[in-house]
């Protein structure tokens, strides 16, 4: 079984981001093929993860879609045939923004939107949190379920060489 996993961006040190290599790794250890897309990749990270662009990114028996903000992922994957599995990671309410920053306040108004906009068209939806759960349910998501952040703590429990 195929299974991709699509981040808006992919950086190193990003919680989303080593979320969805921890889990390519899980999924590849249980015997899947499995690759990440994003349609920007810092640079240190362009020989493991591939771009959107790419006709492979569209090949999944099941997609994951990483969903913290808008982009143009969002249309794609509700168009993809099957094996639609959203993992929303959370929008702050654009409120909180107003008084401070109107970029802000506009892009988490449209993230919130686009979010919306997914309801009936995924398989399954899910939370990072059981608080995130219970948004996606009430925009009208009927199967959701959650899956935290897959964290590798190896990342911060190893010693760090120094000089």
């Amino acid at each position: 079984m195929i299974v991709n996993q699509w981040v808006p961006a992919a950086h190193k040190g990003d919680a989303i981001g080593d979320s969805a290599r921890r889990v390519r790794g899980l999924l590849r250890e249980l015997g899947h093929e499995s690759e990440i897309f994003a349609l920007t990749v810092d640079d240190e990270l362009k020989d493991d993860i591939g771009r959107f662009a790419d006709p492979a990114a569209r090949t999944g028996d099941i997609t994951i879609f990483h969903f913290a903000l808008p982009s143009p992922m969002t249309d794609a994957f509700a168009r993809l045939p099957r094996g639609r599995v959203l993992q929303y990671h959370n929008v702050t309410p654009a409120h909180y923004f107003a008084p401070y920053d109107p970029a802000l306040f506009r892009l988490a108004s449209l993230g919130r939107q686009e979010l919306a906009t997914l309801a009936g068209r995924v398989d399954l939806a899910l939370g990072d949190s059981e608080f995130n759960r219970q948004e996606l349910e009430s925009l009208g998501f009927s199967r959701t379920g959650v899956f935290p952040i897959a964290v590798d703590t190896a990342r911060i429990t190893q010693r760090v060489e120094r000089p």
